[in-house]
């Protein structure tokens, strides 16, 4: 049965969705005026790595980067693996360990001798609110680590090569604070959180942990304990490391995908068309902070599946454009408060359109949703959209400076007595390379109407986040 919206929140959802057919139509008249090249993308992330400098983006076989898919996954990759960030376009470029050098060229030798790469990263948020509930805390900090390896001892260099991807991490709050991911809706009274922040109770994890397979040069698959937002809702500002923060242009848990847990997966490449294919199923109940590496309930009724269908238009200079869209569908769950928490199932779609002109990049979207409660518990909303713009390297740094505005319409008394109410916001940031190990994100969320706070019609939420790579 779908969710239940007014007049006006159709309007505005069929809005958004014709601007992101006009945006579609701008891509195409772009083809039609560009030169006659051969198209190509970055293999298989459509986007070039975080940590790519300008030159090696207009690399013309950017697929043919080291090592596996995992390495260039949207905010679970470590690229530093085996691409070293560029020193060029950062702040203090002479910021640098003495022995970095002699680390690259170590990790070369562990790939080339026995296919192995390790990756250590540190991630950290600061959020301040200017408004709470009543007796809630105004902070939010939270620290992220995330230790990987990766090894390929099947056809490695090859489009048959076979990969064992390990990926671990700890995440939670510091000191007495909240963290992130429930500052939003417990402490804000936001229909949105910042997810990718969130806790696993103390506990150092297994988060991924799966066999990676190339099929030929257009096709690869995972099976094993995996995240699907890895591999489907593609948006290249998506990453929560150094990108934007809010949930629906981050996480986007208007998706009612799960965490990590049992999965399958699957990317491909219609040769040099730019279409692609991307699809996932998972364990509803898959959550680290619950239990890690816990298959046990896995069952028909409570799995996750969805596919991306999309195009991608990719220039000589580096440049491209996107549309696509993502067809899914939730069942419920059995762990993570499935009875004090929204636990029903439904399906929906995201419809996502992106357009550069040179170094600025405008973007819109608009996901329509019946899920409520989803995989992590915080899928509130049945309508989410959002449009904003980019602007690539201002000042010569890597990195961009990005703003956007968002919408969404929670369910009907989603919780008793919350009724609807439509909350708005924007989400602003710039991802500045202070050093290339380092990157700095400063930036501010302006929400009004928080959806579950009838006390404020306004609260700002300036962060702060970094993250340091080895």
């Amino acid at each position: 049965m779908l969710c239940t919206t007014s007049s006006p929140g159709r309007l505005r959802g069929i809005a958004v969705f014709v601007f992101c057919l006009l945006l579609a139509s701008l891509v195409t008249l772009g083809e039609a005026h560009a030169e006659q090249e051969k198209p190509y993308y970055a293999y298989p992330y459509p986007y070039p790595a975080s940590n790519e400098s300008p030159d090696q983006v207009k690399s013309p076989k950017p697929e043919l980067r080291p090592g596996p898919e995992a390495l260039y996954d949207p905010n679970q990759g470590e690229p530093e693996a085996l691409t070293p960030p560029p020193v060029r376009g950062t702040v203090f470029p002479g910021l640098q360990p003495p022995w970095r050098g002699d680390l690259a060229a170590a990790r070369q030798r562990l790939y080339d001798q026995h296919g192995i790469t390790f990756s250590l990263s540190y991630q950290q948020m600061t959020q301040y609110a200017s408004e709470t509930l009543t007796g809630a805390r105004k902070f939010a900090i939270a620290g992220w680590a995330a230790p990987g390896m990766t090894w390929t001892p099947l056809n490695r260099g090859t489009d048959w090569e076979g990969s064992l991807v390990l990926r671990m991490g700890w995440r939670g709050p510091l000191g007495a604070n909240p963290w992130p991911a429930v500052f939003g809706p417990m402490n804000i009274g936001s229909a949105w959180s910042t997810y990718e922040f969130t806790s696993w109770n103390g506990n150092f994890v297994v988060e991924d942990l799966f066999w990676e397979q190339r099929l030929g040069p257009d096709f690869s698959f995972r099976i094993g304990n995996q995240a699907p937002q890895a591999t489907i809702n593609t948006f290249r500002f998506k990453d929560a490391r150094v990108g934007f923060t809010a949930s629906p242009l981050a996480f986007h848990e208007t998706i009612p995908y799960p965490a990590f847990g049992a999965g399958l997966s699957f990317r491909a490449r219609l040769g040099d068309s730019g279409f692609f294919v991307n699809g996932v199923l998972n364990d509803m109940n898959g959550n680290p902070g619950v239990s890690q590496l816990d298959w046990s309930h896995l069952r028909s009724s409570q799995l996750f599946s969805g596919i991306e269908v999309g195009k991608i238009w990719r220039r000589s200079n580096g440049e491209f454009d996107l549309l696509s869209i993502n067809v899914f569908h939730a069942g419920t769950r059995d762990t993570f408060n499935p009875l004090t928490t929204p636990n029903a199932p439904g399906g929906g779609f995201k419809i996502n359109a992106e357009r550069q002109l040179g170094r600025i990049v405008s973007f819109a979207s608009y996901t329509y949703n019946e899920a409520r409660g989803g995989g992590i518990s915080t899928t509130f909303s049945g309508n989410t959209a959002y449009v904003g713009a980019a602007l690539l390297r201002p000042f010569g740094i890597n990195g961009e400076v990005a703003a956007a505005v968002m919408w969404t319409r929670p369910f009907n008394d989603i919780f008793p007595g919350s009724g609807q109410r439509d909350q708005y916001g924007v989400d602003a940031y710039w991802n500045i390379a202070l050093t290339p190990n380092t990157t700095i994100t400063p930036g501010l969320q302006l929400i009004f109407n928080p959806a579950f706070n009838p006390n404020t019609d306004f609260v700002a939420v300036p962060h702060l986040k970094f993250r340091t790579a080895l």
